[in-house]
This record gives C-alpha cells, structure tokens and sequence, in this order.
C-alpha cells in the first residue's frame, strides 16, 4: 500500500512536469559572462566551419561499426554491420593509466579513424601527436567527447537563455551525431565471456563512468524548442533508453555502484516522455519506479540498497571510508534530487539518510580527516553533503533540521574547534559491518589520539587481518599504505598495497593472505572498554588467518598523560596445527628517518640482509620492501621514527618492544605511501617521493607464547614526550600474561597486565581500567 501510494504521487508529479512549458532559463550576469567566455570561441570557429566541433568527437567515422570487443579490461576491435551513420568510439581500457596524453581541442583530428578504430593522440614521451590504438590511452576516448559535449551543453544554455539560433545548431549539431551514434551501437562484448561483460557501458568499461548521460541529458530540455530537435526526438529517446536499458542489465547492485547507476538513469527517466509515449511503455515513469521500487539483478531499488547497505545501530555504509562518505553523499543528492523534480520525500522515507550523515564524523581523526582503511584517499569530511541536505531542509521549511545540519556543518570545517565535535564523535566505537574498530581521547589536533582498528569486511577492503592506523601531533603517523599509482588496476596494487606486509599487522609464515576488494575477513570483537574517567581505552578482537589457519588476538589501549598519551599494542599468533615457521609484524611510520636501537639506546649489530623475500614461497609482497638491516636479538628494542616539517616542527613516533627468544628485527623501507598522496601541502613532505620507513618484527616459531608487546608514544618538540621509561616483565601467577611497566617523566608509574581475556591499567597503584 505504501508504495501503491508513492508511485501514484509519483505519476502525479511527473504529469505536472510533462505539461510545464517549453524551457527557458534566466542566468547572472556573471554565469553568463563565463558561458560567453567559455563557449564563444568554439562558436567563432564553427561558423567559420560547421563541423568544427562536431568533427572532433571520438566515433567511428570510416567503420560505422555497430559492435565493439573488448578483451576483458582492454579494448580489442570494433566492427558488426556498417550503420548508416558514424558510431561512438569505445574507450580504450578499464584504467586510467595510459602513454598518451589528450591533445588540446585546436589540434585534434577531425574525423579521427582508420580501420584499426585508431586515435590521434600525443606520446608523454616523445610530446608528439601520432596515431596509435585505442587499447593504449586509457579513459581518454570517453573524456575528450564528454568535453566536447560540455561545450555544446553550454551553448545550449546560452540558447534557452537568449534564443540565438547560433548556439541552438552548435549543440544540437554535436547531441544529434552523438546519440545517433549511441542508437545504432551495440553492447561490447567482451572475448574473454567474464566479469566484464556484466560491467561494460555502451561508452565506458563501467556503467559507473557514463559520465556523458549528464551533459546529455542536461542539453535534452533546453534544445526542445529548436525544430530539428524536436524532429529527431523519438530517435533520441531510443537512444536513451538503450542506454539505461544497459545501466539496468550491468553493473554491481551492493556496493555503490548501484547508488551511482541510479543517478544515471533518474537523469534519463526526467527528460523521457510518460510511459504511454512508448510501444514498451518504458518512459519517465518506469525507469523512475526501477530506481524507486523495481529490484533487477544487478540494479536494485534505493530501498533495497539502504536495507542491505548501512548499520541499522551505527549507520555506518558497508564499504571502506573513501566510498562510504561518498555514498551517503550520493544518497543525499539523490534524495535532494527526486524531492525537487518529483515531489517524492525520500528522505522521509528512508531515515537511514539523515542517521548516516549524522554519522559520518566517526571516521574523522583528530586531525578532521578520515580513516584510510581498504581503498580510500583520506581527506576532510565533504561540506556539500551537508550543503545538500540543507537544501531539502530550507525547501520543506524544516526548521529543526536545518538548525542541527548547521551545527552540523560547523563542527566538520578543517579549522572547527574540538568542543564542536564532540557531540558526533565517541571515545569507543565499533562498526560490525565493515569490522572497524575507533579508540580516541578526544579531537584536539595536536594532543588528542586515536587508534583506528579494521578488519576486511565488506567492499574495497584489503587482505589486511587485523590492521591498525595511529595518530599522532596532527597526522596519522602510522597509517595505511594507500591503493597503488593506478588506483586498484596496477600490479603494486595487486601484490603489495592489498596484502598483508604493506598493513600495520601480523603475517603468518610470509603467505596469510585473503581476498581482496569484495571480503568477508571481520574480527570478533572481545573487549571494547573505556575507563570511568576517561584516562584510558582497550580494545581486544580475534581474527582467523584462513591462509595458514593461525589464531590472532590483538589488544590495543590507549592511556592519557600530562602531554597526550600513548598506545599499547600486543599481537598474539599461532597456527592451529602448532607448524609455525614464523610470525612478521609489520609497522610503517610516516617520516624521513627512522633509528632502531636497544630499549636503552645502544646500538644494535644491524647489517644488510636479503630476508624478508619473495623467496621461499612467500608473498610477491616482501619483494617490494627494501634497504633492510636487520639483527638477532633477544632484548628489548625502541625505534623512532622522525618526521622534519616545514615549520620547524619535529615529530616522532617512538615504539619500545618487548625482545624475545628467537626474534629478529628489520629497519626498513616500503613503497610510498600513497594513501596521503593527494593532500600536497597539508603533509610535512612530499609523501609520494619518499619511502615509507619501516620496522619488522620476526618471531620464529609462535607469536602467541612470545607475543609482539609494544609501547607507541607521539611527541614533538612543541610538546615533549612524557615517557621516561619503558620496562616489560612477567606477571607472575598468570598463564599467557604481559605485563609493561611505564614510568613517566613526572614520578608516575603506569603498570598495564593483560592476559588473553583480562586487561587492567594502573597508574601509581590506583586502577584505572580493569577488564576481567
């Protein structure tokens, strides 16, 4: 009945808007002044030559071909029937990674094509245009049309604004040869008969990147009063509809793929006329209702999706942060989308979207950037999520909303202060559907901590086991290593940025390893505790290492000092079948230096070694780590890892850990980080120049009876470490038990004693967190 009700609001609304007049559009005299600046020049050349601009899209000119191969992520030829008019070109590869750079629009080919589909591009090399195949330049096929058809879309607005007919034909002139060439185009289809086929666009390798529907779609209403629009226009809606007729049949409908198909096809659905225009009766209002309400295969409603999607306690989107913040960001503007162009209030139908934007500060470090768990660029939170919602809010006159969406939008701004966010954030929170874990003392930027915890649950996650991010005087001074140089595509991505040594955790004979991207790796949660007065934290999960069948249960607390505070990291391993080879725990620290002595600063025999290796059937991962130096030892040891930043300021990291029989520890470097790749002059250096310093723990035989025991405080020469010393001893009377003693620079002694079931802090004698 609900439905029954909505879909028949729906119809209602979509009536109205089919009977509105013709479309006209009124601009500032700045936005015009920037179309004219943008467009005027193409407009000179095309009435000095009418098919400069169209000439210049990427088709098929010579082969007219109607079908187009693909070999799985690669484009291999075109051909089928010869169509009456020119086709559009296919891109070239899935990734973006390519040798050929676009040439400006001025120098590009017109009517560009031979046999072989090629396109005339330039060498990075060589900085020469020649000709090349298309296999060879990544995404810039689909790129350079959907630039020409952003120039069309502006002229086409010009139009609506001012009636010229000079700007009518332009970008009629390039929809027309593009939508023809959509209409009498097949479906690629892909040689290898794999994923790919159930992923390609009719343009693109993902449905996800039909990025033309936009400019398309965005021309459709402002040309329908110029004639030779209006005469092709059953043939273009044809086009459309084979469009979203693919978008329907492909993609992924649990992640949020399905969320940016919907985007797609809610575009097509509001330009298309009503169902009953059609002999299919597919028009505005079915498409509409596949969005809304109708599940297919792989294109599922927007209910279903948020069903199966967000936490229904935490609200939390299933997928690794740098998705998940773009998701409900997604949901936001979609929902914002069909309220304004409908009159359907999703928002009021789908309460999860306003629980998830609420929500979205839990990822934040005290730094006001996000967790960089699985595939994610971290950066701040974005303003124009907010920014959307406060749209609907103002439009439906929502006061009380609104009012919170401002407080909201206030607390997430880089510069916010602390008390701002404190309502949104908690000193302890666990996500159980992305199996991710926040300990944090508060949100000041250069005292505060937080440990960030993940397992693998969910999409765009890595084989990580139990993985932790620390943060540290403003940064996350130990974090994730980031995606790879092309994103998720390359071979760095493949065999060292996905898997277990490029992560902050524990890997089992040199081969734990699980899928990768779509995983189902959680941790069980055991302990997850803050003290009653806040000075302390501990978190306690297990975790099932499937490649060797090994047992893993990492305790972390975290305790508050005069000056901040410091973490407590104790990893515990071991096969179920008692055949362990050895265990390596792998921690990478940002800085450009890194010292690794004995816990009481004396040297240690370290030399040039070859371990830590491919060879010997281990991970091509352990080839990509590098200047190793390494030394047996039995004692306790501290690294310290330096960070220079340009303002003077030195941060380090220090780790004390506990030495064992049979252990060996390696300094290291690994691959840049290419996690904080993006954030330029916000990072103390150039992180995408500089390797990754690296410290590797080995334990041969169990890592449960001799576990990984470790003291990490981050300190600066703004605000001096607290620690004067750091001691490890045995707590009698207790089986599989650690005990660390931490005396502070002030007189007080901190004593932590944790068995695998039990955790307790003191500090000089009086307890402040006890877990039994």
């Amino acid at each position: 009945m609900k439905y029954t009700i909505l879909f028949s609001a729906l119809l209602g609304a979509l009536t109205a808007v089919a009977q509105q007049p013709a479309h006209t559009i009124a601009l500032t005299g700045d936005e015009l002044q920037r179309l004219h600046q943008r467009t005027d020049a193409y407009l000179d050349s095309v009435q000095h030559h009418p098919d400069w601009l169209l000439s210049r899209l990427q088709m098929y000119w010579k082969s007219h071909a109607t079908d187009v191969y693909v070999n799985g992520e690669t484009f291999s030829h075109a051909g089928g029937y010869r169509a009456p008019v020119p086709t559009v070109k296919f891109n070239g590869t899935r990734s973006h990674g390519t040798a050929y750079d676009r040439p400006s629009l001025a120098d590009v080919v017109p009517y560009d094509d031979d046999d072989n589909s090629s396109v005339t591009f330039i060498n990075k090399t060589t900085r020469v245009q020649e000709k090349t195949h298309p296999s060879k330049t990544g995404c810039n096929i689909a790129s350079l049309n959907q630039q020409i058809l952003r120039i069309a879309r502006d002229a086409a607005r010009l139009y609506a604004h001012s009636g010229d007919i000079r700007y009518a034909r332009m970008a009629h002139d390039v929809l027309d040869t593009y939508l023809k060439g959509i209409w009498f185009r097949n479906v690629p289809t892909d040689l290898t008969h794999g994923h790919m086929q159930t992923l390609v666009g009719m343009t693109t390798f993902e449905v996800i990147h039909e990025d033309a529907i936009v400019e398309v779609t965005e021309m459709y209403p402002l040309l329908q009063n110029y004639a030779p629009f209006r005469q092709h226009r059953d043939l273009y809606d044809q086009a459309l509809k084979k469009w979203a007729d693919n978008i329907i049949a492909n993609g992924v409908p649990h992640n949020n793929w399905n969320l940016i198909q919907a985007n797609y096809l809610v575009r097509i659905a509001l330009v298309l006329q009503t169902d009953q225009a059609y002999d299919d009766r597919h028009g505005r209002d079915y498409y509409l209702d596949c969005v809304l309400h109708r599940s297919s295969l792989r294109q599922w409603s927007v209910q279903r999706l948020a069903d199966y999607g967000f936490d229904p306690k935490t609200h939390i989107w299933c997928e690794s942060p740098g998705y998940s913040v773009n998701v409900v960001k997604d949901y936001v503007t979609f929902a914002n989308t069909i309220d304004q162009q409908t009159g359907i209030d999703l928002f009021a139908q789908l309460p999860v979207i306003e629980q998830a934007v609420f929500a979205l500060p839990q990822y934040l470090f005290p730094n006001r950037m996000i967790c960089g768990f699985g595939d994610t660029h971290p950066n701040y939170l974005s303003l124009q999520t907010v920014d959307i919602f406060m749209e609907y809010a103002r439009r439906r006159g929502k006061g009380d909303l609104l009012a919170r969406l401002e407080q909201l939008r206030a607390a997430i701004l880089p510069e916010a202060p602390a008390q701002a966010l404190a309502p949104y954030v908690s000193p302890t929170f666990y996500s159980p559907n992305v199996s991710w874990l926040v300990q944090r003392t508060g949100m000041d930027a250069r005292r505060d901590l937080m440990i960030s915890v993940n397992g693998a649950l969910g999409n765009h996650q890595h084989a990580n086991g139990i993985n932790i991010e620390l943060y540290g005087r403003g940064y996350v001074l130990g974090p994730d290593a980031g995606i790879g140089k092309v994103l998720y595509s390359g071979a760095d991505y493949q065999e060292y940025y996905s898997r277990f040594p490029a992560h902050n955790t524990v890997c089992v004979d040199g081969v734990s390893d699980h899928a990768v991207m779509m995983s189902q790796h959680p941790f069980e949660v055991q302990m997850l505790q803050q003290a009653p007065d806040g000075e302390a934290t501990v978190s306690q999960v297990s975790f099932i290492e499937t490649e060797t069948q090994a047992d893993q249960l990492r305790t972390n607390g975290i305790v508050k000092t005069p000056n901040g505070g410091y973490y407590v990291d104790i990893f515990r391993s071991r096969r179920r079948n008692g055949r362990d080879k050895f265990h390596d725990y792998f921690y990478h620290n940002l800085g450009q230096r890194m010292s690794l002595t004995a816990a009481d600063g004396s040297p240690l025999p370290l030399q040039a070694t070859d371990e830590l290796a491919f060879a010997g059937g281990h991970l091509y991962a352990y080839s990509y780590i590098y200047d190793k130096h390494s030394a047996q030892t039995g004692s306790d040891v501290r690294a310290t890892f330096t960070t220079d930043c340009p303002d003077g300021r030195r941060i380090d990291m220090t780790m004390w850990m506990q030495g064992a029989e049979h252990r060996e520890v390696f300094r290291a470097l690994s691959p840049a980080n290419l996690e904080y790749e993006r954030l330029g002059s916000f990072m103390p250096y150039e992180v995408k120049e500089q390797p990754v310093l690296t410290f590797v723990a080995r334990q041969q035989g169990d890592a449960w009876s001799h576990p990984f025991v470790a003291i990490f405080e981050p300190s600066d020469n703004n605000v001096p470490s607290d620690i004067a010393q750091v001691e490890f001893f045995t707590p009698p009377g207790l089986k599989e038990g650690v005990g660390i003693r931490v005396t502070l620079r002030n007189g007080r002694v901190d004593t932590i004693v944790s068995t695998p079931k039990s955790y307790r802090v003191t500090a000089d004698g009086r307890t402040i967190l006890a877990v039994e």
